[in-house]
């Protein structure tokens, strides 16, 4: 069987190749060299893929979503959600990058969260369970 072939996979277009991969891999990620898709980066969180695709230089497979994705902005609507066991260092990350914060850190009673958007505007909540 193909490698990732059972694994629930995320794809984000992105601006800056460089700049989001190596943001995810601060947050935890890892990455997994793939060299038949010269234009996409893998990256893994537990059994989660997270594709990142170039916003203007990967292929669409849809025109019209194609130039509306190209136009943006990109994210409204969508929120990826990463467990971590330090919710305050996400928070510093996100000052380090000077990356926008939606919401700061805050007890929700099951967890701390904290979300942010990410160089392309993607949201990104992060929870620390109790």
């Amino acid at each position: 069987m193909a490698m990732g072939a059972k694994q629930l996979k995320v794809g984000l277009r992105v601006g800056d190749m460089d700049r989001s991969c190596t943001l995810y891999r601060k947050v935890g990620f890892k990455e997994i060299p793939e060299e038949q898709q010269p234009g996409m980066r893998y990256l893994t969180y537990g059994h989660t893929w997270l594709m990142l695709s170039g916003r203007f230089d990967h292929g669409y497979h849809h025109d019209e979503r194609g130039n509306l994705t190209r136009q943006g902005p990109l994210g409204y609507g969508f929120v990826l959600v990463v467990p971590t066991t330090d919710i305050d260092a996400m928070r510093e990350l996100w000052r380090r990058e000077e990356l926008p914060v939606t919401l700061e850190p805050e007890d929700t009673g099951w967890a701390r969260i904290f979300y942010g958007l990410d160089p392309d505007g993607y949201e990104v909540m992060f929870e620390q369970f109790h």
